[in-house]
């Protein structure tokens, strides 16, 4: 800290807010969100708690188009858990998200890997050591957006 001594307090306060927001530009070369290409990000709720779920294999990215579309019942997110909340941090804020490539949609799973995102959250590490997957029986598709 005595490093800084010198530099009025008013310079410190005028520059922070530049350097804060500089470091957290979306538009920037390394954004996470450029991480999100060749897939469907589709928005899921549970018991009124959302979580988002990045698919890149082409039978889950048609289910979830087909679920949109009205023509499909198979409406609950099933795959593996992976910790880290994923690509982009698409999963964010949940330190979880499910296999992109190895997730599908169903009409209905075993109840063991069923739960609430919160729940899976507070008991992350058995979950993805120890269950190892994800099916939310109560699942509703809010969302779905296209980075193909």
């Amino acid at each position: 800290m005595k490093r800084f001594a010198n530099i009025p307090h008013a310079v410190t306060l005028l520059f922070l807010p530049i350097l804060l927001l500089t470091g957290c530009d979306s538009n920037s070369p390394d954004s996470d969100e450029n991480d999100l290409e060749g897939g469907v990000l589709a928005t899921f709720r549970v018991e009124g708690e959302l979580f988002h779920v990045w698919l890149t294999n082409t039978q889950a990215i048609q289910q979830v188009l087909d679920l949109k579309n009205g023509t499909s019942e198979a409406n609950i997110p099933n795959g593996p858990l992976v910790a880290g909340p994923g690509a982009g941090d698409h999963n964010t804020p949940w330190s979880w998200h499910l296999d992109p490539a190895q997730t599908t949609l169903a009409e209905v799973t075993i109840e063991v890997c069923s739960g609430t995102p919160s729940y899976l959250e507070a008991n992350v590490d058995e979950w993805v050591n120890v269950v190892g997957q994800y099916c939310p029986w109560s699942a509703e598709l809010v969302e779905v957006q296209d980075f193909r």
